[in-house]
């Protein structure tokens, strides 16, 4: 039964169960919802053919260990912007208004970064997030060193 319901109704269910397990994170004073991709076929999927994100929604990017991960634009209906968040927990680097038709460019940030955060074009500089700020993500979304060193 879910199937004929995923075929005939795939939009309105993907969105369900999205809106199912979204997170809350925080820049500053900010909320975002976010839904978080931790492993590798969640981050290789990303947002790619999502049609859209409300204001203040992302994706959220968990890696193993901090590094230059790249992010490419590929098969994404909207332009994004890309934030690179450290191990501390302060975004490294951004990359705003990145579109589709960039691909197949890979962004990189200069330098390791532990998370990235994909939300809207135009979010850092709407909502004035800078590199430097700091970010609090929920405690189930830290990979278990970053948790430790918090205590």
């Amino acid at each position: 039964m879910i199937v004929v319901l995923y075929i005939n109704y795939k939009e309105p269910v993907q969105d369900f169960f999205a809106s199912r397990f979204k997170e809350t994170i925080y820049i500053g004073d900010l909320v975002v919802q976010v839904t978080i991709a931790d492993d590798t076929e969640e981050r290789r999927q990303g947002l790619s053919g999502v049609t859209s994100l409300d204001e203040l929604e992302g994706k959220l990017f968990v890696f193993d260990e901090s590094d230059r991960y790249g992010i490419w634009m590929k098969d994404m209906n909207f332009p994004i912007d890309i934030i690179w968040i450290s191990d501390e927990l302060k975004i490294v680097h951004i990359e705003e208004n990145i579109g589709p038709s960039t691909f197949p460019k890979v962004f990189r940030p200069d330098v390791p970064a532990r998370f990235v955060l994909e939300t809207n074009s135009y979010f850092a500089k709407t909502f004035k997030v800078d590199v430097g700020d700091r970010v609090i993500l929920p405690a189930k979304a830290l990979p278990k060193d970053i948790k430790q060193n918090l205590q």
